[in-house]
């Protein structure tokens, strides 16, 4: 029987793919407003609500505090150890 490894990763995969698929465009040829292109909602300062909250998910999966400081900056939330 063969045996291999597969590589944990401690991030979900439904945070991978919500931070891939919620990005920003502009309305109305390119001069409107930000609009998220998945969900349509509107882009404040941080982004879609789903994309805030994966990065909130994304920063309590990582380890390393230096890291965490930069998507909490990025995000706007400060760290209290709840996602």
């Amino acid at each position: 029987m063969a045996s291999f490894s597969v590589r944990y990763d401690p991030v979900p995969a439904s945070v991978k793919i919500d931070l891939e698929l919620h990005r920003p465009y502009r309305t109305w040829f390119g001069f409107g407003r930000l609009r998220c292109e998945w969900c349509n909602h509107k882009w404040g300062a941080h982004g879609c609500p789903r994309r805030r909250s994966a990065v909130k998910l994304l920063a309590a999966h990582i380890k390393s505090d230096s890291l965490r400081d930069v998507l909490a900056a990025l995000v706007g939330f400060s760290w209290g150890g709840a996602a």
